[in-house]
């Protein structure tokens, strides 16, 4: 059961002084600290593939059989065929309306989608990333280009905004309280 004490009264016994972690005999100051952290686990590379589906995506994945797997060189991204300008251009055996395009961010590779054969009617863009993520339209042919350096935009900095906050003008809300609180009580 506890004790009911006053406020103003003293402790019964004062409290002991703190214990030192560790005293000046058992560290030696002068040594830094050598340990390291464990380095972080890498992932496994992934390998730069394509497949793409005649039919509609669905919520997280594409329906259906593939008809296109497609698996590009480890080195596509310094290899000349996939780091021109255009990329390099490949015309399907048929339309497809979902692809899932898979490789690692430093490979840097993107491909672009085209309703037309041989790379004509633009359609859309994929990057290349190490999740699956489905991308849907309709395209009949591809341009598939590596090397591409990622760009990370900046955050958004709204300290800009500064000074330039002010209070909302007092508008005829007021007024208009005022005008009819002054006329209920001249009606008195």
């Amino acid at each position: 059961m506890p004790q009911v004490v006053d406020r103003d009264d003293p402790p019964p016994t004062p409290p002991a002084p703190p214990k030192p972690i560790a005293t000046a005999d058992q560290v030696d100051i002068t040594q830094p600290n050598t340990t390291v952290p464990p380095p972080q686990e890498q992932k496994p590379p992934v390998p730069i593939t394509v497949r793409l589906f005649p039919s509609s995506p669905g919520v997280k994945n594409c329906r259906g059989a593939s008809f296109v797997d497609m698996e590009l060189p480890q080195n596509a991204s310094t290899e000349p065929t996939f780091t021109t300008k255009d990329g390099q251009c490949y015309n399907l055996p048929g339309t497809a309306q979902c692809g899932i395009f898979m490789g690692n961010k430093a490979d840097g590779c993107e491909a672009k989608l085209f309703r037309g054969e041989r790379c004509s009617a633009f359609s859309n863009v994929a990057v290349f990333q190490d999740e699956l993520r489905p991308v849907g339209g309709f395209f009949a042919s591809m341009s598939i280009k590596c090397g591409v350096i990622p760009v990370e935009p900046k955050p958004l900095s709204l300290g800009g905004l500064g000074g330039k906050m002010q209070k909302p003008v007092q508008g005829k809300g007021k007024k208009a309280r005022r005008a009819v609180v002054s006329a209920i009580l001249d009606d008195d």
